[in-house]
C-alpha cells in the first residue's frame, strides 16, 4: 500500500527545517534577473524573472494554443519568447511546476533533497549547504553539473561552469542576498 503525502500532495522535506518554496523562488529571481520578469538573456534562451530556458518550455501546454485557421483545421501556435517575457503570471506557473513537478527533469525540490542526501555524508565537514541552496544550484547549473560541483569539492578538483556565468559560490552569495532582501 502506498501512502499519500500529507503536505498537499508534495513530498516532505526535512521536518526540522522545511524548504520554503517562496524563499527559494525569491532567491532565484534575485540572482537570475534582479526580479525583472521581462529579462531576456541575449546569448541564450533564458527568459523572465527566473531565467528559465525558453527552448525547454516549448512543450508546456500553456505555451501552445490551438487556432482554427482559414481552412477550418486547427493550427498549433507557440507563444513567442517576447510574450512569455511579458507574462509574469505564466512565469510563476512554470516556475512552480519546475519546483514541484519538474519540467523535462526532476523537480527542483527533489534535486535539492536527493543531492543533499547523496553528498552530505560524502563531504562531511566540507558540507555547508542548505537544501534550498542545492535546489537553487540545480536551477542554475542543472542536476548533473551540480553533482559535478559537489564531487569536485569532495575530490578537491577544479570545477568551472561553461560560458559567461557566475561561479557556484558567487551564485549562492547573490541567491542568499536575495532571500534576505526585505526581511
Amino acid at each position: 500500500m502506498r501512502l499519500k503525502y500529507q503536505n498537499g500532495g508534495k513530498p516532505p522535506t526535512d521536518p526540522k527545517e522545511p524548504l520554503d518554496v517562496e524563499k527559494l523562488k525569491k532567491g532565484i529571481a534575485w540572482v537570475e534577473s534582479n526580479n525583472n520578469p521581462s529579462a531576456m538573456n541575449p546569448t541564450t534562451s533564458a527568459t523572465g524573472q527566473y531565467q528559465q530556458m525558453y527552448k525547454s518550455l516549448v512543450n508546456e501546454p500553456e505555451l501552445t494554443y490551438e487556432d482554427v485557421g482559414d481552412y477550418g483545421y486547427e493550427v498549433s501556435n507557440l507563444m513567442s519568447r517576447d510574450s512569455l517575457a511579458n507574462n509574469p503570471a505564466l512565469q510563476e506557473l512554470l516556475m512552480d511546476r519546475s519546483v514541484h513537478k519538474g519540467i523535462g527533469q526532476r523537480s527542483l525540490l527533489r534535486h535539492g533533497r536527493e543531492l543533499t542526501q547523496e553528498f552530505q555524508q560524502q563531504l562531511g565537514d566540507k558540507w555547508n549547504f542548505r537544501e534550498d541552496e542545492v535546489a537553487a544550484l540545480s536551477h542554475f547549473m542543472g542536476r548533473d553539473r551540480t553533482r559535478q560541483y559537489f564531487a569536485s569539492i569532495r575530490d578537491n578538483t577544479p570545477f568551472s561552469i561553461p560560458g559567461t556565468n557566475h561561479t557556484a559560490e558567487m551564485y549562492l552569495k547573490k541567491y542568499n542576498e536575495g532571500i534576505n532582501r526585505g526581511n
